[in-house]
């Protein structure tokens, strides 16, 4: 920091400490920009011209001080706090990477849970075991342990608890065949879908936290990775991290970083910590549904289950749409 007092009103004193090797260059200017605008602000105009990443904070209020850097692309603020915040950001840009961005058709299908998992096989993810009951048929054999939950398997309705086609915690074979029945004839009751007869089942997964892990193509970058605090509040506290798709590891792990709703997995206050480095390889193998399914336009796995340090991860539903063709 080098302050320049009145002298800095001078081009060669304010140019000369402007001057040196630095990753970036913050130029405060104060009363001296609204008294004389164009003696404060030249030099850091001229200075802009020299390549080193150059930003000014004016205080107090100078109108046309800040006009004049405006005019010749020089980032200029009136607050200390959006000065930080932009040249956080700065330093936080990804460095553009050479890609190829496909344009989807607005026109696709969503795929079901079952089919979305088979996806996820291919990505080497791990997610709950399950079965599907078919309507009119006997109940098969379970296998996996009880207690298990229950969901309504079609491709046309994405939140199955908000129309009562989840039943959690069935105990035993009888509450399985009457959570099944209770399903069905709630969607049927909605007349949401024609097709909602089969109910797929899973273990109750249980751990410290979860998360969300979502993908999609943005029109004008391109396909994107996000992860969240995972559940039905996702959508409500919008704690989330993004990123260009594919990510690497270290990338993973920043966004993990970045997330708020996970503090209490990395052992806040006692928690016990959650597998987080596991948690970061399954981003890094969701970020690359595009490569195995070019057709993929959304897909998003919540909550993806995270258990305890050094015991992994378990996505437990699934959501995928397609383009029609792209």
């Amino acid at each position: 920091m080098i302050d320049l007092t009145l002298a800095g009103t001078r081009a060669d004193i304010m140019k000369g400490a402007l001057s040196g090797e630095y990753d970036l260059i913050v130029a405060v200017v104060g009363s001296s920009a609204r008294n004389h605008p164009e003696l404060a602000v030249a030099p850091i105009i001229e200075m802009a011209e020299d390549g080193t990443p150059l930003a000014a904070f004016i205080v107090p209020d100078a109108p046309a001080a800040l006009e004049m850097l405006t005019r010749n692309d020089v980032p200029g603020f009136r607050t200390p706090e959006s000065c930080a915040d932009a040249i956080r950001a700065a330093f936080a840009r990804e460095t553009p990477r050479a890609r190829e961005i496909r344009i989807h058709s607005i026109e696709g299908f969503a795929i079901d849970e079952r089919e979305a998992y088979a996806l996820c096989d291919r990505l080497d993810i791990a997610r709950a075991p399950t079965v599907v009951l078919a309507p009119d048929k006997r109940l098969p054999s379970i296998p996996f342990s009880y207690p298990v939950v229950a969901k309504v398997l079609s491709r046309d309705i994405a939140h199955k608890s908000d129309i009562g086609g989840v039943v959690l915690n069935i105990a035993d074979a009888q509450a399985l065949q009457t959570a099944a029945e209770q399903i069905r004839r709630r969607v049927a009751a909605t007349r949401m879908t024609s097709n909602a007869d089969h109910v797929l089942v899973q273990p109750m997964e249980k751990g410290v936290g979860e998360a969300l892990i979502g993908y999609r193509i943005d029109p004008q970058v391109g396909p994107v990775v996000i992860v969240a605090a995972g559940g039905t509040t996702t959508e409500i506290y919008k704690d989330r991290a993004l990123r260009l798709a594919p990510v690497t590891l270290d990338v993973a792990r920043a966004m993990i970083a970045e997330v708020k709703g996970f503090e209490t997995m990395r052992g806040f206050r006692g928690h016990e910590k959650g597998d987080l480095d596991a948690l970061a390889q399954a981003i890094v193998q969701f970020s690359m549904i595009g490569e195995v399914e070019p057709r993929i336009t959304e897909a998003e796995v919540n909550p993806v289950i995270v258990r305890r340090q050094g015991a992994g991860v378990v996505a437990v539903d699934a959501l995928m749409r397609l383009a029609a063709h792209s």
